[in-house]
């Protein structure tokens, strides 16, 4: 046969690889969107309590610390039900999804119950242990001890939310960040500068705005959903899991949400850990971290997706193994293009920050070209962990997360802050190298797994 004919099956190979991860990317769109909107109120937050002063500042990037630590396990569970929800998301297994989603939901609000009751007395303690100054500690119980009653609206949110996008209908639930998003800024206005004549309550009405807002969208979510269980009829339908269902959902459900519950603790604890250094550079990174988590949240989109194209195909298959390509792809076209605008809205974002101070903006700008190699590491290293959990590595791929961070690199700077008053960018370069050293592990896998060779964006 002719050399050209033989080229013209692998031509259109990868044709159809391309195709197929444009249509991931599309779909990662919309779920990053959903993402975006929702790390919104951070950002809200951030910005408006700046001009409030740098110790203010830094007491908001605590709490943000704290709050993200108390919201790990709830964000684990929520991993977890998403490959619940993605097995049964066609329209021939509504029943099974409802069903799964409400076992899910009430867990999820019992853990919630706990974690409220668990830490509402324990605040106090906590921010003076890790408060540098009276002032950051001042302003993190202001704001904490009103946002952690929010725990129980921020993960039904989640989920409800979580529902729509593993069936494909993120444009329905979009619509309820039109209601949260402008309430926040409107809330935010009032109370935490006093105007229409409300008394400025500060860093506390910032809390106080963003449970308003979350609890507005929430009850949208709610509302939705119930016209989706009314129109299809599902109501009737719905049955409490059975002892074998719920024994295959723990199965499931277990491993996966300690892997990504002990992921998000361990970043909340190089958090608190940063929190250590002078407040200066800490309320800098407090200014930081709403980008680096919209960041975080676009590239968890691509992760979600690729979570939902390969969920419930078999290990070696075929069809995995096409899956895995057009995942690639995707990556491969997806990460730079991310990375590169992470840089340029930040650099736009230090040079529009005139309400901080000259310090604070320094140390701001110093930490960007280390937040764009973290943003490109961890873009590529949460896909990968992502897929190697769905094809049924979810144990492995917990004993190498769990080691490498909880191992290694939090000790490592835990001793270092202990012993040396680090600059904060050393401190960071040590965050950075532990998640190189997960991805090379990653690749590794996925290269001995055998299933497609891996090639990753240069």
């Amino acid at each position: 046969m002719p050399k050209n004919q033989q080229s013209e099956p692998d031509k259109a190979s990868v044709t159809d690889i391309q195709t197929s991860s444009k249509s991931i990317l599309a779909q990662a769109a919309y779920f990053a969107l959903s993402g975006l909107l929702a790390t919104s109120a951070v950002l809200i937050d951030a910005n408006m309590v700046a001009p409030l002063g740098d110790e203010v500042l830094a007491g908001l990037g605590l709490s943000a610390g704290l709050y993200g630590l108390f919201m790990a396990l709830l964000f684990g569970l929520g991993s977890a039900a998403q490959i619940l929800l993605s097995q049964s998301a066609d329209a021939e297994s509504r029943a099974s999804f409802y069903r799964r989603l409400a076992y899910c939901l009430i867990i999820g609000l019992g853990l919630c119950v706990i974690l409220v009751l668990l830490f509402r007395f324990n605040i106090n303690f906590l921010v003076d242990w890790l408060a540098t100054t009276s002032g950051v500690g001042f302003a993190a119980k202001r704001y904490l001890s009103i946002l952690l009653y929010g725990l129980p609206i921020s993960f039904a949110a989640y989920l409800l939310s979580l529902s729509f996008d593993v069936r494909k209908q993120s444009s329905k639930e979009l619509w309820g960040f039109a209601i949260e998003i402008p309430l926040n800024l409107f809330l935010n206005s009032v109370l935490i500068y006093g105007l229409f004549g409300f008394a400025a309550r500060g860093i506390e009405g910032a809390a106080i705005a963003t449970l308003c807002a979350q609890g507005a969208r929430l009850m949208y979510l709610v509302w939705i959903t119930h016209q989706d269980l009314s129109k299809t009829s599902q109501w009737s339908r719905l049955s409490w899991p059975s002892q074998q269902e719920q024994s295959l959902f723990h199965q499931l459900m277990v491993p996966i949400a300690i892997n990504v519950a002990a992921l998000i603790a361990g970043a909340q604890a190089y958090n608190l850990l940063f929190a250590q250094l002078p407040y200066q550079e800490f309320a800098a990174l407090a200014l930081l971290v709403p980008w680096l988590s919209i960041a975080n949240v676009l590239g968890r989109g691509l992760s979600l997706s690729a979570t939902v194209s390969s969920a419930g195909l078999k290990p070696y298959s075929p069809s995995l193994r096409d899956a895995l390509s057009q995942i690639f792809a995707a990556l491969k076209d997806f990460t730079p293009k991310l990375s590169l605008g992470f840089l340029l809205v930040t650099m736009l974002v230090c040079a529009l920050s005139l309400h901080v101070s000259g310090s604070v903006r320094l140390h701001f700008l110093t930490l960007i070209p280390l937040a764009f190699i973290l943003v490109f590491i961890r873009t590529i290293s949460v896909t990968l962990g992502a897929v190697l959990r769905v094809i049924d590595q979810p144990q492995w791929v917990l004993r190498i997360q769990l080691g490498l961070q909880w191992g290694l690199g939090i000790p490592l700077l835990l001793v270092l802050t202990l012993l040396f008053e680090l600059p904060l960018v050393l401190a960071l370069g040590i965050l950075i190298a532990e998640e190189g050293l997960r991805l090379l592990v990653l690749v590794r896998r996925l290269q001995q797994y055998r299933t497609v060779p891996v090639k990753f964006p240069t």
